[in-house]
Order: C-alpha cells, then structure tokens, then sequence
C-alpha cells in the first residue's frame, strides 16, 4: 500500500476516507503533538521528516 504523508503544525487536519485514492493510506504527522511528546505515527514519517528537514530530534540532556 502506498502512503501519503501530510503534515501539520498549529492546526487541526481531518482525512476525509471518501476523498483518499484507492491503494493508499493518510498519515497525519502533527508537530504540535509531536513537540508535546508524542511518537511520530510510523518509522516512515520519522524517517521522511529528518530526511527533508522537517524535524529535528531534541537533544539529550547529559
């Protein structure tokens, strides 16, 4: 299945099933949520953010 990544910062994003290509799936990647320390959804989009700059993980604090 194929994938479409849609990002999100300071806003609210609904997927609309009807709407989405036959063949793929949504994932909403939420950087507000992400900030608040929640896991990105999937390694991919972890993945696709870094690649892209979109992301940057925090730093530990040691």
């Amino acid at each position: 299945m194929k994938k479409i990544l849609v990002t999100v910062s300071g806003g609210c994003a609904n997927v609309i099933e009807e709407t989405v290509p036959e063949g793929f799936e949504v994932e909403i990647i939420d950087f507000d949520d992400i900030e608040a320390g929640d896991n990105f959804p999937s390694i991919q989009s972890l993945n696709y953010c870094l690649q892209n700059d979109l992301y940057r993980a925090p730093r530990s604090k040691a």
